[in-house]
């Protein structure tokens, strides 16, 4: 089994709904955005930390090409930003569907191709537009099928939402752009602009929240953002073993998004009482569609895997 590149795939989606998850309990245990951004420096700290480790048994430098550590920090920005939305999404204020905003992150495909095209000058073709096109409906569906009307008075946890997938899309932007680093320098600096950026907020807004905390809850707050740290790099780790166990990028980004959205939709229906209906249910289903159609390399290995079996 250790030597099947499904296997850690599947592991590496079930990491995500995990930090997702513990997401959520960060969000519904807390209040405030004081929490939140010390949750998300937590977070920066453990990556910090594992990726000094790393880099250092390696012997890998961690300042080798200055582009590289530019943009790596420039990932830890967005990096931040995906954090604290995804913390501040589920405060009891916004009171968050997990499912839903997991599923809005994933739809960053779409701003995701259309960067393809006009970034990287990658050819569009009618399968893809209309791969987007699906991508687009099935978010209308996970929404519940909005009127127009409502679409202008979405909740903020959707607008949050909205938020982390342009930064996540942005993030995948960068990472093509200095594909060459080593992961776990990219890990260090990232982290470390995490931990920058949410300790500069705190001077600003949030020491004197912290200083009133009951200490019970700032344990219980920093035990669990250090867990969600930990599953980040056990992410990395996993996508890292996928393929090197031969996953082909196509194939396990489809088994790694059908397995990701799934289950952070059952757990949160199951988990948190979060409303189960078909509209889900179907913008799940239509998007998996949509993702075949729009990425060109899981749309090729299908129509390669057809042709074998009718042959």
């Amino acid at each position: 089994m250790v030597n099947n590149w499904p296997l850690w795939t599947v592991l590496e989606a079930l990491s995500k709904t995990a930090a997702k998850l513990l997401q959520k309990v960060v969000g519904v245990k807390s209040s405030l955005l004081s929490h939140m951004l010390w949750a998300t420096m937590i977070v920066g700290v453990v990556q910090v930390v594992v990726g000094l480790a790393v880099a250092r048994r390696r012997k890998q430098a961690l300042i080798a090409d200055h582009k590289q550590v530019v943009g790596a920090c420039l990932f830890g920005v967005l990096a931040f930003v995906a954090t604290v939305c995804g913390f501040a999404a589920f405060l009891p204020r916004y009171g968050g569907d997990i499912g839903v905003f997991t599923f809005l992150v994933t739809l960053s495909i779409v701003p995701g191709s259309l960067f393809d095209r006009f970034w990287f000058g990658n050819k569009f073709t009618f399968r893809k537009w209309f791969g987007i096109g699906l991508a687009i409906l099935a978010g209308y569906a996970v929404l519940g099928w909005p009127s127009l009307s409502a679409l202008t008075k979405l909740p903020v946890w959707v607008w949050l939402g909205f938020v982390t997938m342009l930064a996540v899309t942005l993030n995948q932007v960068i990472t093509q752009t200095i594909k060459a680093i080593d992961p776990f320098v990219k890990n260090f600096w990232g982290g470390l602009v995490t931990v920058a950026l949410s300790a500069s907020l705190l001077m600003f807004v949030g020491l004197k929240q912290l200083a009133t905390t009951d200490g019970t809850v700032m344990v219980r707050l920093t035990g669990l953002s250090a867990v969600v740290g930990v599953i980040v790099v056990g992410m990395w780790c996993f996508n890292l073993v996928s393929y090197k166990k031969g996953a082909s990028i196509a194939l396990k980004k489809l088994v790694m998004n059908g397995t990701y959205l799934s289950t952070a939709m059952a757990l949160g229906i199951l988990l948190f009482d979060e409303p189960a209906s078909w509209s889900k249910m179907s913008g799940v289903g239509i998007y998996l569609i949509a993702y075949c159609l729009a990425e060109d390399g899981t749309a090729s290995y299908l129509r390669t895997l057809m042709r074998k079996r009718a042959q």
